[in-house]
């Protein structure tokens, strides 16, 4: 059986924004906002392309992942997206064995302390 290593998600590359792909995400949606599900004034209203799934969360930077959102909204989503993103990559340190356990459990081979099967815990001799 061979291994098959799985694919990083990893950040997608954006491409930049022109007034053309602006409008087909504004089109696309009719203005309204695909984070609150609200109309958007397109001119008393500021607003702007929110990627629907976040890029650094494997999302596409494609006009089927963008719409319109005000402003407000658009930043609290970025702010959970970055969050989300963060606790992503933390999980995957920490199963890859990257990060060492700051609090190793009672007993386990990376604690200070061992416990003897008669019951008596002794301090572990450090190992090079």
């Amino acid at each position: 059986m061979a291994f098959d290593l799985p694919e990083d998600v990893g950040t997608t590359r954006r491409l930049s924004l022109s007034r053309r792909r602006r409008l087909q995400a504004w089109e696309r949606t009719g203005g309204t906002c695909v984070v609150c599900d609200r109309r958007i004034d397109g001119v008393r209203e500021r607003w702007i392309v929110e990627h629907i799934r976040a890029l650094e969360l494997g999302g596409a930077d494609e006009i089927e992942n963008m719409g319109p959102a005000h402003e407000l909204c658009g930043r609290e989503k970025t702010r959970l997206d970055h969050a989300k993103a963060a606790q992503a990559k933390r999980r995957k340190m920490r199963h890859l064995g990257v990060v060492k356990s700051f609090n190793p459990l009672p007993g386990s081979r990376t604690s200070h302390f061992k416990r003897k099967l008669n019951g008596t815990v002794l301090r572990r001799e450090p190992t090079l």
